[in-house]
């Protein structure tokens, strides 16, 4: 890459995944948003690569790498150069191109090093060639390749020709975006919005879904699918069933999947997260970078409602939800005092989204058939994901299931419930939840759930409320715990902290978790950023052995 240009300050959702980088080590490719285009025709790499410069010129995020800068997390900027386009011819057609697309996205982003945008043209035939865009989330997002996919066809056309773009130079960058999301959190501008999350969120659980199989010690996030079908007539006749106006299909897939869960899960309490595109603001329309957030939508189907009730409850929530949709999802997660465990979402474990079909906006190329190629997901970070699409309230799309905890069996029997339970409910609305058809959950109550769930709930909750093991005084004794319990004062500014006392419950965030390891560091200790980032005491991260930096004299030496 060229030289630096200058460093800002990363947005909320950038310095989440930054950790989640972190806390894998770099070793998954889990957040590589991916595009790909196949050209039928004669095309000139050359103007081909000419444009991409020119769009990754236009967009500072898409030069950009993430740092730690001091005890935060900076966008460092480079200036604008030559952007490769490598091509590699690929044998077996389309499906060679899309195995091929597969093998180039398991290659993890370093987020420090960047670049974070890596394009391939795949070459089929001389006049047949697929272009692969490879992203990393922290600077794109669904809508983002959107943009990337129109602009670089609109250059293509100047770019061959040697003339000048007719593109308007951007008001803004995703840095100012950064930059404005910031101050709306410390003017106190999302106050009442933060207290709406804090309220609807107080006392939630995570999701616990009885499994196939216990996950190792480290999750691969790969998936297994299961296409789901919905004609539209279904959906029409529920979303004329409740007394509440403004259904959509969205709202109906969301009832449906949240009664899926709870039937599978046996939880009456349970969050779905939804994301929502986060460009409020007209000017965020045409700019690349990560805005998209996530909603936790929380749903309560205690007392057995029937369907058209939960319909109406689920309007409500979500409206509610799209009303208090400035708060990024970090903050949420704070606001709530979430449960925490490394290598899992806070929240949200599973997600719903339904999206309408809309056209890329491609530019016409002269002599070039344009057709985008879908790809199959290449990875999963959450444990369950409902990825449909909606027209005219037809519903399609597939379920993904996190392919460590579960089968190609039980992707198929989630899809197959979910079917099953819009066409009942559609049916007959009356239906109490309990009584409509769930294969998933009759399928795992015939099993023995004691070797397929995860540990219960008091091995994760301890018997104190933060999650601490009791203890007599909680004092340290250690080089290390006094070492620990100083750094967790100044970080939490905490009068006092217990080797027993939770991180989370007493106030920590993710960041202040990054600020102690960096800070042990410089005193000889290593902590493992994983295990801060979940839920955790002072006695729990020295219980097993924690290697010490070659300068572990100042640690024993105080």
């Amino acid at each position: 890459m060229t030289e630096e240009l200058f460093a800002l300050p990363s947005s909320f959702g950038q310095r989440r995944l930054w950790l989640v980088e972190q806390a894998t080590q770099g070793n998954t490719a889990l957040y590589t948003m991916r595009a790909a285009l196949r050209l039928r025709g004669r095309i000139d790499p050359d103007a081909l690569r000419h444009a991409l410069t020119t769009v990754v010129e236009r967009h500072e995020v898409l030069r950009t790498v993430l740092r730690l800068n001091g005890t935060d997390i900076a966008q460092v900027v480079y200036a604008p150069g030559p952007v490769d386009l490598p091509v590699r011819e690929v044998s077996g057609g389309l499906e060679g191109a899309v195995a091929t697309a597969d093998e180039l996205s398991r290659e993890p982003f370093d987020l420090a090093q960047g670049p974070l945008l890596r394009c391939t043209l795949l070459k089929l035939a001389d006049d047949d060639h697929v272009l692969l865009a490879l992203v990393h989330h922290s600077v794109c997002d669904g809508l983002s390749l959107r943009v990337l996919l129109h602009e670089l066809t609109l250059l293509y056309a100047p770019s061959l020709a040697g003339t000048p773009h007719t593109l308007e130079e951007l008001p803004i960058q995703y840095a100012d975006y950064a930059v404005w999301q910031a101050e709306q959190v410390t003017s106190g501008e999302l106050d009442g919005q933060l207290d709406y999350w804090g309220t609807r969120l107080a006392g939630v659980r995570d999701l616990r879904l009885p499994t196939d199989r216990r996950a190792g010690a480290h999750r691969d996030w790969t998936a297994v699918s299961a296409p789901v079908k919905v004609a539209a007539p279904v959906v029409r006749q529920l979303r004329l069933t409740t007394a509440s106006t403004g259904v959509t299909a969205t709202m109906v897939a969301l009832a449906a999947y949240g009664v899926v869960l709870s039937r599978w899960s046996g939880q009456q309490d349970l969050v779905v997260g939804m994301p929502v595109a986060g460009r409020g603001d007209v000017a965020l329309e045409a700019l690349v970078g990560f805005f998209v957030n996530t909603l936790p939508v929380r749903l309560d189907l205690s007392g057995d409602p029937t369907f058209a009730e939960l319909l109406g409850q689920v309007r409500d929530r979500c409206v509610e939800a799209y009303s208090n949709a400035d708060v990024p999802f970090e903050l949420m997660v704070e606001r709530a005092h979430a449960d925490r465990r490394a290598g899992r979402l806070p929240l949200a474990q599973t997600l719903l989204n339904v999206q309408q079909p809309a056209p890329l906006g491609l530019a016409e190329i002269a002599g070039v058939e344009l057709e985008p190629v879908d790809l199959p997901d290449a990875s999963l970070h959450f444990d369950v994901v409902a990825d449909l699409s909606e027209k005219n309230d037809a519903i399609g799309g597939h379920v993904s299931l996190a392919a460590d905890l579960f089968t190609e069996e039980t992707a198929r029997l989630v899809a197959t419930s979910l079917t099953n339970v819009l066409r009942a409910a559609a049916a007959a609305p009356s239906t109490p939840v309990s009584a409509l058809p769930c294969p998933v959950a009759d399928a795992f109550a015939a099993r023995d759930r004691t070797e397929v769930e995860d540990p219960p709930a008091d091995e994760y909750e301890g018997a104190h409320p933060g999650g601490s093991a009791p203890s007599s005084d909680g004092l340290p004794r250690t080089p290390a715990e006094h070492l620990l319990t100083q750094l967790w004062r100044e970080a939490l500014e905490a009068p006092r902290v217990g080797v027993h006392d939770e991180f989370y419950a007493l106030g920590g965030n993710s960041m202040r978790a990054v600020r102690i390891v960096m800070a042990a560091r410089e005193h000889g200790l290593e902590l493992p950023l994983d295990r801060m980032l979940g839920r955790h005491t002072i006695h729990d991260l020295l219980a097993e052995p924690v290697p010490e930096t070659a300068d572990s004299g100042e640690l024993l030496t105080g």
